[in-house]
């Protein structure tokens, strides 16, 4: 398979403008942009002023390309703005078009219904118009001709019964008048014959006594057979009678025998007039007392109408009247309830009277009026059920040219009356409609010719208008609602249009991010010119795949048989560096914690290496491997190198100084070991699963063998890096290793330790990318002398800031959560709360140790609160007053105790806040799985689920603060003896304590009597916030460092009591298990803690368990302990690993609360326990050796506290 030297990979192709991302399990996508922004920096870096002329050479050839490169970027990135700027001008435009059609389509919508409401509006006015119009032409073509046909009857019966009017009385008159008013809609119909002043003695004779008179007694009991009498109001014409002063000529059928009339006051006179006469004969309805022979001529509203009727011989109509006082309201009235058949009120509305000629024979030629006909009507009583009910709001104007109008409003089936005159809304007039009576030339009586309607008397005409209420009936809401609709449509299209670009220009970010993201990581595996060769690796004749597949292909190993990415580099030297001592350090931390580390170390390493221009190859866990001389060469590679070691180890320092208040103490203990060789490499991508660039060879192994049998805080060297380094004129970095190096599959090897700068980093070395030379050149021996004492106080001052800021953290808490509750105040001012924490009477630690402790109790409105602590700032004093304490209680440690020292409290109170964050953060597969599942979309059921799960402590950061605090001040002012030597040595003591568990007591006194002291009463007053949280926070600090005396009986038996009630199903019975439980995890806590030495790397088991037996060797050699560890370390170690640590290891598993810490700590316990079986005898004479060095070389056994 043919190779592409790397050195031959031209730069990036800026014309590709393919984004590739990072595919998981190793496939990588770039963006060719990001990338040629990314790896740019190779290209602007700068080298040395003492490096060599060839590397000048190939730093002008790399800024050359670099100022090509920038130009070509520049003009890209002109190119992407304009492109960018076209993009928002198109999105722009057509959010504007899609607004303004939105907008006109939406005003057309509106227009368009509103227009097809207004058209059915009119269609239905116009028809309904037209059938009004119709049934006002019908009244003169229809219900006149029905009146028209009784004087026809009239006519017909003078004939036929061989008379002459006016001496004729129409038989059964009634009986024809009733259909005929029904038909015609009069409410009245009067006959009044043509009396001549010669007829008027005669007929008055007639009228009066013969036998023609009858009629009127003859119809009213025919109307009494109808019922019409329960319709007739009794206004009975005697009252108008009465008032003519004719009583004389009363009879008892209420009929005047007189023809009369009414003069200017109303009262009744006899006619005096020479005739003719036009007396009230039939009438129809007919009633108890009538005005039977008034003259109608002398009525001044018929006179005219009925005179021009007489002399023409025509259909004639009066005006309009209405009622005059209450008879004739009564009258009407009672007109209308017979015309209804049922009672039924007049409401004013106008009455016309129509008058017809009744003639003396049929012959059109010698015909003539012989009397009149006269038929009441009621105008509004032809338009009932003539337009359906949901028709409403049609104004009728009713006008004649005798100069009477009237207006009714048709609304459904019932018309109006509105009032006098033309009251029609103007603004329909252009909508008007119209009939008119001057149509109508006849009226149709029957004969083959009619009567002629007379056209200059009072001619009618209907004027229809539609009105507001029926336009505002159509126009309803409904084009509005049209009109939403489509505008709603065009705003969901808006926004759906701004919600997709939203969602592509996020897609695009999203995919400009990751290809930033994967230009760092390629950056970061990949050299330049590699990463650069990797985007154009493709076919050209490869038309059907796209770029990126193609790259992935290549890196998954698919295209076999074509060209790899590799080179042999001649000059190149690599650097291998470990962190020395970290895999026992992060035995003794949180995961979080030891990603922490490796990050800040890392990541200020790779700055170093992008300012030195090093090529960072990987990391291998805490392994940092490092390359110079390749992809492009350098003549001084070695120099670059060996500055980068320097800048690195000197680092490390700085970062782990910094983070020993975050991460805990023996953080600044770790330190670096590197090791550099320079050979030639071979370099190139293997393709594969989870493909990057590695390097291989000889040089590559003995690198790694350089750091593997260097020392920490040293950079060795080997004999060809020293060499180079020496031709470079950097001789004097040099000392030769004194001891020879015998390297696994090497041999022996001359090595040299390469010394490291004094100075620490300036800023502008880690950042500006700029080195000065006479900087570089000052490298001088790592093993600088220094002041013990000074740098002793100061590892006490950063494990006090570590203890401070551990305890803020819960202390925080603490804060929080009293603030989300209604019930406590932010701190207490109890003065109550600052009394001893003798509470009891004198009782001492041993006293007040309990069973079981209460916690706090679950309070979801309290504890839902999404409040972090870590934005809470806690008060400047409080946090000194905390500070202050904790110095105080690092003080009282004796210094003396190799182990039950502050260092140690220290390395406690670490274990402890582990186990604390397990429980926090609890492993939830282990709880019911359907209980789980219906947690998680219910918050409050969550917090409930972890209060349960964790038996209440999730839920009390008060006992978390307590855990702490206990790990802190368990061992202040220890002898380092036994409880048993200390009774001996000071039975006062021992007699105040009962003698039991005296260290443990005098530490808790002592720290509960300084924390009572005023000087810590701000603190006491945030901690807190009232009586019994004070006492609960005692009781736990109480039994915590108590549960620390594992030798006690009393304190084990009572320990073994609880674990049997608290584990054993037979032994609930009114019992509760949690709070049981909740006090033994707090007390397995700091008892794990207490021994976590012995549960963590063999090296921290090492560490501390050499400094114990240091400690009980000083003890015994100072005769305060009678048998000499020696004798009995590597059994007892055995003893105590199997009757305690493992037993323990256990417990904290089977309390079910620890997640995979509990694991963590057995797993260890076992292996621990395991290697000193092997390893055992040989560390304790090791350690009886140390002892005894330190006692000779000094000739003091005090000694052994150094």
């Amino acid at each position: 398979m043919p190779l592409l030297p790397l050195r031959q990979l031209g730069s990036v192709n800026d014309s590709q403008d393919a984004c590739v991302n990072v595919l998981k399990e190793g496939s990588f996508r770039f963006t060719n942009q990001s990338a040629t922004r990314s790896f740019q920096d190779y290209d602007t870096m700068s080298s040395s002023s003492s490096e060599s002329s060839g590397s000048k050479a190939d730093l002008s050839t790399s800024n050359a390309s670099s100022r090509s490169g920038q130009e070509m970027l520049e003009e890209k990135e002109l190119m992407f703005q304009r492109e960018s700027q076209h993009v928002t001008m198109l999105k722009r435009a057509v959010l504007l078009i899609m607004l303004l059609a939105g907008i006109a389509i939406s005003t057309v919508v509106y227009f368009v219904s509103s227009k097809a409401q207004y058209s059915s509006f009119a269609s239905t006015y116009f028809s309904s118009s037209e059938k009004l119009l119709e049934t006002f032409h019908h009244i003169a073509e229809g219900k006149l001709g029905a009146v028209s046909s009784l004087t026809v009857a009239a006519t017909a019966h003078a004939l036929d019964s061989n008379t002459s009017y006016p001496f004729t009385t129409l038989s059964a008159f009634q009986h024809r008048a009733i259909p005929t008013r029904a038909i015609s809609g009069a409410l009245l119909v009067t006959m009044h014959p043509l009396v001549t002043l010669e007829q008027r003695n005669e007929w008055e004779q007639y009228s009066f006594h013969g036998d023609a008179a009858q009629w009127h007694a003859r119809d009213l009991e025919y109307e009494k057979s109808l019922s019409y009498g329960q319709y007739d109001l009794k206004f009975d014409a005697k009252e108008v009678v009465q008032r003519v002063t004719l009583e004389e000529t009363l009879t008892l059928n209420g009929m005047a025998n007189h023809i009369f009339t009414l003069d200017e006051e109303g009262d009744a006179i006899i006619e005096r007039s020479n005739g003719p006469f036009l007396p009230t004969w039939e009438t129809s309805p007919v009633f108890i007392r009538t005005l039977v022979n008034r003259n109608l001529l002398t009525d001044p509203s018929a006179t005219h109408a009925a005179n021009a009727s007489i002399s023409t011989g025509s259909v004639t109509m009066g005006n309009f009247e209405f009622p005059v006082d209450e008879i004739e309201t009564k009258l009407y009235t009672t007109l209308l309830s017979i015309s209804k058949k049922r009672v039924f009120p007049y409401v004013t509305s106008p009455l016309t009277r129509i008058y017809l000629p009744i003639f003396d024979s049929f012959d059109e030629a010698t015909k003539k009026p012989v009397a009149l006909l006269v038929a009441l009507i009621r105008w509004e009583s032809y338009f009932v059920n003539v337009l359906p009910d949901q028709i409403r709001g049609i104004n009728m104007v009713l006008d004649n040219n005798c100069g009477d109008v009237y207006t009714f409003k048709i609304t459904g089936h019932e018309p109006d009356p509105v009032g006098l005159g033309d009251l029609h809304d103007d603004k329909f007039e252009h909508m008007r409609k119209t009939a008119t009576f001057a149509d109508v030339a006849t009226v149709d009586d029957g004969s083959p010719h009619g009567v002629p309607l007379y056209q200059d008397e009072c001619t009618y005409q209907m004027t229809s208008y539609p009105t507001q209420l029926m336009l505002d009936d159509y126009r309803t809401n409904l084009p509005a609602l049209i009109t939403f609709a489509v505008a709603m449509v065009f705003v969901f299209t808006f926004v759906m249009f701004l919600v997709y670009d939203r969602l592509v220009e996020r897609r695009q970010n999203l995919v400009l991010h990751r290809a930033v993201q994967t230009t760092k990581i390629v950056q970061s595996l990949f050299p330049k010119s590699v990463a650069d060769k990797l985007m154009q690796h493709s076919p050209q004749n490869d038309l059907l795949s796209s770029k990126n597949q193609k790259l992935n292909k290549f890196l998954g190993g698919d295209e076999q048989g074509k060209s790899c990415i590799a080179d042999l580099f001649p000059a190149c030297t690599v650097l291998f560096a470990d962190i020395s001592g970290f895999t026992a350090w992060s035995s003794t931390r949180d995961p979080s914690q030891v990603f922490q580390l490796l990050e800040a170390i890392y990541n200020s390493f790779d700055e170093i290496a992008k300012s030195r221009k090093v090529f960072k190859v990987e990391t291998v866990g805490d392994c940092y491997v490092a390359v110079t001389g390749l992809p492009d060469p350098q003549a001084s590679h070695a120099v670059i190198m060996a500055r980068f070691a320097s800048e690195c180890m000197i680092k490390m320092t700085e970062v782990t100084q910094k983070l020993e208040t975050t991460l805990g103490p023996d953080t600044t203990d770790l330190r670096m070991r590197v090791g550099l060789h320079s050979g030639p490499v071979t370099a190139g991508v293997l393709r594969g699963d989870k493909s990057r660039f590695q390097l291989f060879g000889d040089t590559v192994n003995t690198a790694s063998r350089m750091e593997s049998t260097g020392v920490r805080e040293r950079i060795q060297v080997s004999q060809d890096t020293a060499t180079l380094l020496t031709l470079a004129g950097k001789g004097h970095w040099l000392t030769p290793r004194e001891d020879a190096v015998n390297a696994k599959g090497k041999g022996v090897l001359r090595t040299f330790w390469l010394r490291t700068q004094t100075k620490k980093l300036s800023n502008s070395v880690a950042s500006s990318g700029t080195h000065s030379s006479d900087q570089d050149d000052v490298m001088l021996d790592a093993a600088v002398p220094s002041n013990e004492n000074a740098e002793a106080a100061l590892r006490r001052d950063r494990k006090v800031d570590w203890m401070t800021e551990l305890l803020s953290e819960f202390l925080k808490q603490i804060i929080v959560k009293r603030a989300a509750s209604p019930f406590l105040p932010s701190q207490s001012n109890d003065n109550n709360v600052d009394q001893s924490f003798d509470l009891s009477g004198g009782l001492i630690g041993i006293d007040e140790v309990v069973e079981s402790i209460t916690l706090a109790k679950f309070d979801a409105d309290v504890d839902i609160k999404d409040c972090d602590w870590r934005e809470i700032e806690i008060n400047s004093t409080v946090h000194q007053q905390l500070r202050e304490y904790v110095s105080i209680i690092a003080s009282m440690y004796r210094d003396s105790n190799p182990f039950h020292n502050f260092e140690h409290a220290c390395h406690v109170t670490m274990s402890v806040a582990k186990h604390l964050k397990r429980i926090v953060a609890p492993d939830l597969e282990v709880a019911d799985e359907e209980e789980v599942k219906a947690c998680i979309n219910d918050k409050d059921k969550t917090l409930a689920l972890l209060h349960s799960y964790t038996l209440g402590i999730n839920s009390d950061p008060l006992a978390h603060f307590a855990i702490v605090f206990s790990a802190l001040i368990h061992d202040v002012d220890h002898r380092g003896v036994s409880n048993v030597q200390s009774a001996k040595e000071e039975p006062l003591l021992a007699d105040h304590f009962k003698h039991q568990s005296l260290a443990e007591q005098n530490s808790l006194e002592i720290a509960s009597t300084l924390l009572m002291t005023d000087q810590f009463a701000d603190l006491r007053r945030m901690l807190f916030a009232n009586m019994t949280e004070y006492k609960r926070f005692r009781q736990i600090v109480v039994n915590e460092v108590m549960a620390t005396d594992i030798f006690d009986p009393q304190l084990g038996a009572l320990r073994k009591s609880r674990w049997e009630k608290a584990f054993a199903p037979e032994a609930c019975n009114g019992i509760d298990q949690n709070t049981l439980r909740a006090t033994i995890v707090l007390e397995h806590i700091i008892q794990a803690s207490d021994v976590s030495h012995t549960m963590q790397h063999w090296h921290i088991y090492r560490k501390w368990n050499r400094l114990l037996f240091r400690e009980l060797t000083i003890a015994y050699r100072s005769n305060r302990m009678a048998v000499d560890p020696a004798s009995f370390w590597y059994k007892g170690e055995l003893g105590f690993f199997d009757n305690y640590v493992i037993p323990l290891a256990k417990k904290l598993k089977e309390c079910k609360v620890f997640g995979v810490n509990s694991d963590e700590c057995l797993n260890y316990a076992t292996r621990n326990r395991a290697e000193w079986e092997v390893r055992g005898e040989e560390v304790v004479a090791e350690l009886v050796r140390e002892c005894e060095d330190l006692v000779d070389s000094s000739g003091d056994a005090g000694m052994l506290f150094c």
